[in-house]
């Protein structure tokens, strides 16, 4: 392993929160499938969830199955996904990584073989609990064949060595073969291989840890007039083909993460959205420049030269459903197709949470769901912000706003779902639903998340008692074999520690039970005795069955708050 690749791994242990004992293949085969899955899906992932390997993986280090541009894990997430989408728009992307600096044909076969295999009617070979988990979700994917409306499913093949590829016409041939074969099932719409050799690695990481820059033409526009607490705005018109070049990687895939910022993400078929639909298929296209509200970017910041705009940091703020219509139309648009285009540079976060508000009050917002996702947020940053030391937490209130940022752990780093996640779980008895689809848990709890007088303590007690039964996984002090019931932990840590009920979240009363869990987990032998605690009682719960299925029982919380009120 060459010296930039062995320090990049080093950087990416510390960054994880690996133990530093980790064997060299192991790490490199999360590192890989780090870089490989962050090059095609751009929001946050769990590193352990895409991880296949260890015996029985049919020479599979790394499954990610992406459904309507969503890393999904259970096959919930597909049924709510063509529910609310009603589209299925599938890829399967497997990796196989090794550390040596071969490319090997015989190896490169094997991955072929496994991944036919997976997709055989019969299993002849055995797969792992985490392999059969990818099984199901794929192949639950294929019964809503008639919502394939993009086409059938894409495979995505990454090989991935230390070496350095050189196009050997043996390995081609070997990868050729391969693609045939599974071509020959006639259930994909495209089987691609991708060899990644020690440069491309270092490449995957670098783009995984810099902030987004994309330029695009800007040339039908106006200045606007100086504006304060705004460095330079404008306003104008773009090519509908520029604009989904803005919003596409270089995969081809929709960048889901501009999209933060909105308060509602995509809402599918619905009547609205139809409409945008029916008119780009239509003469009425040309039309659309004038039918359409439009979209507003804030960006940190803006390099211009001639018409070319580069941005850095950019959100979508609002048009996020004329953006995904768009972007599934993108096929068919052509040069008469234009976007009204609102570009705001640099502004101070006041006013940027004011244009939010303002631009999503053209749709049916509630206002007490703007306020969620604008003055909250600053509030709860500034929190997260006073908290120093080992204890330290980094909330993510702007789109990987930390993504460049050295030396800081991404398991310490909160964005706004996995903070929702946490809080349903630990205080909303949703820790079932917590693992499932973001705009599900949305929906199901948008209106009891970030009200005003709840207690900014609350998450982050939330936010860091997932983190430190992460950390203890990592370090093999509490057995992973518990990591699909991590949510369930968290209100069960709760409810030992408080007990079963709960006080008012705006009362002082709260903030105080919320100081004592704090100091609990602050203290790392108390914390850990609270987790294995909490472990033991999970176990009496389901009579030591901890099949992955059993983390969808909803009924958990509530025998464990009549066990502990017993």
């Amino acid at each position: 392993m060459d010296l930039i690749t062995q320090n990049l791994l080093g950087s990416f242990r510390k960054e994880q929160g690996f133990l530093e004992d980790i064997d060299v293949p192991t790490l490199f085969e999360h590192f890989a499938n780090y870089c490989v899955a962050a090059s095609e899906y751009d929001e946050d992932f769990e590193l352990e969830s895409i991880s296949v390997a260890g015996g029985n993986d049919l020479q599979l280090d790394g499954v990610v199955v992406l459904v309507n541009g969503v890393i999904i894990n259970s096959i919930e997430e597909v049924d709510e996904l063509a529910r609310i989408n009603r589209y299925v728009e599938a890829e399967f992307i497997f990796v196989q990584a090794k550390s040596g600096s071969d490319f090997k044909g015989s190896e490169i076969s094997d991955m072929y073989f496994g991944i036919r295999e997976l997709f055989s009617t019969e299993a002849k070979m055995p797969r792992n609990e985490l392999l059969s988990e990818k099984e199901k979700c794929i192949k639950h994917i294929y019964t809503k064949s008639e919502l394939f409306k993009h086409g059938n499913p894409v495979i995505k093949i990454y090989y991935v060595s230390t070496g350095k590829w050189a196009e050997d016409s043996q390995l081609i041939t070997r990868i050729r073969t391969g693609n045939e074969s599974l071509e020959e099932l006639s259930i994909f719409g495209q089987v691609l291989f991708t060899p990644i050799d020690a440069r491309g690695l270092q490449q995957l990481f670098s783009k995984a840890k810099n902030n987004l820059t994309k330029t695009f033409i800007f040339s039908n526009r106006v200045t606007l007039p100086q504006i304060n607490s705004i460095r330079e705005s404008y306003l104008g018109y773009v090519s509908a083909n520029e604009y989904i070049n803005l919003i596409s990687d270089e995969n081809n895939n929709l960048i889901r993460s501009l999209f933060t910022e909105n308060v509602r993400d995509f809402q599918g078929d619905n009547p609205v959205n139809n409409e945008i639909d029916s008119t780009l298929k239509t003469d009425e296209k040309e039309a659309f420049v004038v039918l359409n509200n439009g979209v507003t970017i804030v960006a940190e910041d803006l390099k211009i030269t001639g018409d070319k705009f580069s941005l850095t940091g950019y959100q979508i703020v609002n048009g996020c459903q004329t953006s995904h219509v768009l972007f599934n139309n993108k096929d068919s648009i052509d040069e008469s197709v234009q976007i009204p285009l609102k570009l705001i540079i640099a502004p101070d976060s006041t006013i940027k949470n004011k244009v939010t508000k303002a631009t999503n009050r053209q749709t049916p917002v509630k206002i007490e769901e703007l306020s969620a996702l604008t003055d909250f947020q600053k509030h709860l940053e500034e929190f997260y912000s006073a908290i120093t030391d080992r204890h330290k937490l980094y909330y993510e209130r702007r789109s990987q706003q930390f993504r460049s940022d050295a030396g800081i752990e991404k398991i310490r780093i909160v964005t706004v779902s996995s903070q929702i996640r946490s809080f349903a779980a630990m205080f909303l008895k949703r820790a079932h639903q917590s693992s499932r689809y973001y705009g599900t848990l949305l929906k199901d709890v948008g209106s009891r998340v970030f009200v005003e007088g709840h207690p900014p303590i609350a998450y982050y007690i939330a936010s860091y008692t997932l983190f430190r039964i992460e950390w203890f996984m990592r370090r093999n002090q509490v057995d992973n074999i518990y990591r699909p019931f991590k949510y369930h932990l968290m209100g069960i840590i709760r409810m030992q520690i408080l007990g079963p009920d709960l006080p008012e979240m705006k009362a002082n009363r709260f903030v105080r039970s919320c100081e004592r869990i704090r100091d609990i987990l602050w203290n790392d032998e108390e914390c850990l005795t609270a987790i294995h605690n909490g472990c033991e009682l999970l176990n009496r719960i389901l009579e030591g069955d901890l099949n992955r299925d059993n983390a969808k029982d909803s009924t958990i919380s509530d025998k464990a708050a009549e066990l502990l009120r017993n």
